[in-house]
C-alpha cells in the first residue's frame, strides 16, 4: 500500500473565513488624519470602548 494516494490535497491560502475588522486608532488626530488622506468628507468618529474605559479606540464611520 502506498502512502501518497491516502493523502489529501492541500489547499493555499484558505484563512480562516473571517470578516474583516474595521481599521481603528488609539486617538481621534489618528483617525481625522486618515480619513483625511483616504478622501472621506461625510464620516463620523465613534469610540468603541464603554465609558469607563481608560484606553481608547476609535473608527471611522461613513455617514450616508
Amino acid at each position: 500500500m502506498s502512502f501518497h494516494t491516502l493523502h489529501k490535497p492541500i489547499l493555499l491560502h484558505r484563512g480562516r473565513g473571517r470578516k474583516r475588522r474595521p481599521k481603528t486608532f488609539n486617538t481621534e488626530e489618528g483617525a481625522r488624519k486618515w480619513a483625511d488622506e483616504n478622501k472621506i468628507k461625510n464620516y463620523e468618529i465613534v469610540n468603541m470602548n464603554y465609558t469607563g474605559s481608560k484606553s481608547n479606540k476609535f473608527k471611522v464611520v461613513e455617514k450616508k
